[in-house]
């Protein structure tokens, strides 16, 4: 099986950290082009605020009881035929 790049990377920081994640985690050659990917993740990684995560919670949860009632709707119609 290919590795992905990022999973080469790891893979590479950790042979270079002497197989230790907390070493590359504490990585001290921050002039090392793959630096910022030493981790296994880009930059794209988002954070998001707690009103965010709240947000993101109740549109989930919304999500979740319009599949639900939507589900409930199908079998009660088939009950009926």
């Amino acid at each position: 099986m290919e590795l992905s790049p990022l999973k080469r990377i790891r893979q590479y920081c950790l042979q270079c950290s002497g197989d230790s994640p907390g070493e590359v985690k504490n990585c001290p050659i921050k002039t090392c082009p793959l630096y910022d990917l030493r981790l296994g993740k880009t930059r794209r990684t988002r954070s998001m605020t707690d009103e965010q995560k709240q947000a993101a919670a109740e549109r989930l949860k919304s999500a979740r009881l319009a599949k639900k009632s939507s589900l409930n709707n199908v079998e009660n119609s088939e009950q009926e035929d």
